[in-house]
């Protein structure tokens, strides 16, 4: 069952029979709730470039869905056939002012992505470029369409710059140095196979396949043990920015905390009576 997701104010929402929820105040993003999955639809003509009109949108649905706890899972997804994301709005990079106010306004919204307590899938259905392609690297997981033609990358120094909305820190965390600097120095486009490889992607689907894929992905993150689901994202992270000791006490002293959810009764109980568990995020 789609509902909508409750909006900070001053937006209001608005149902609309068979169709995605209309969000008065959103131009670009229209957000749903499908079952425990939010899905978040970037929908900003011609190519999703992102500006600040759009990165202020997003970050606001991503607010919203932060404490909502009838939302387990979201999956981003976009509206334009052939593109996920094309990359930032180049005109935000003419001035050092507007320059400096336009790097604030992607790393907030991404690092909001990114510290969601609950899974972030990206569903590239198409092109995923620059600012687009690190949207994706703030999600968890990235599904890529294999169209023949769908490309994702960081081609930034083909105009004299670098990827400046988190590309250099997020990719070799995730893909390894060697790979990062490869894509990122040669201003590389990768198609859905070849990124796959690398991990840069998760899991790749055909295009025919691909929307019931992505969501049916979400709904499997959706139904895990939301709190323990946080938890894991949080201490994975922080292998990356804290020394082995201090992760290793603070990876405990979650542990400890999880243990006694009720997910966690549910999970031990189901494993003793060989059953499947049904986690409610608590």
């Amino acid at each position: 069952m789609r509902q909508a997701v409750t909006m900070p104010k001053p937006a209001l929402v608005r149902r609309r029979r068979g169709q995605y929820t209309e969000v008065a105040g959103m131009s670009f993003v229209d957000v749903v709730r499908d079952g425990a999955v939010a899905v978040v639809t970037l929908n900003k003509p011609k190519v999703n470039a992102l500006d600040a009109e759009f990165l202020r949108e997003i970050d606001d649905a991503v607010a919203a869905l932060e404490h909502d706890d009838a939302v387990r899972a979201v999956l981003f997804r976009s509206a334009i056939p052939g593109i996920f994301i094309a990359g930032a709005d180049i005109k935000a990079f003419q001035q050092p002012e507007t320059t400096q106010a336009a790097i604030r306004a992607f790393h907030q919204c991404f690092n909001r992505i990114e510290g969601l307590p609950k899974p972030a899938v990206a569903a590239i259905g198409g092109h995923a470029l620059g600012g687009g392609c690190e949207f994706t690297l703030a999600c968890d997981f990235r599904l890529m369409v294999d169209d023949g033609k769908s490309t994702i990358g960081l081609p930034e120094v083909s105009l004299g710059i670098f990827p400046g909305a988190g590309g250099t820190q997020r990719l070799p965390r995730l893909i390894g140095q060697a790979r990062a600097l490869d894509i990122i120095l040669h201003g590389r486009r990768l198609q859905a196979d070849e990124a796959k490889a690398i991990g840069l992607v998760n899991e790749v689907f055909p295009e025919n396949d691909f929307d019931d894929a992505a969501m049916e992905y979400a709904r499997r993150l959706a139904a895990g043990p939301t709190l323990a689901l946080a938890a894991a994202k949080t201490h994975v992270r922080r292998a990356f920015e804290a020394p082995l000791e201090e992760g290793l006490r603070a990876e405990a002293e979650a542990f400890v905390a999880i243990v006694n959810t009720n997910d966690a009764r549910e999970g031990v109980q189901a494993f003793l009576e060989k059953r499947r568990p049904e986690f409610r995020g608590s």
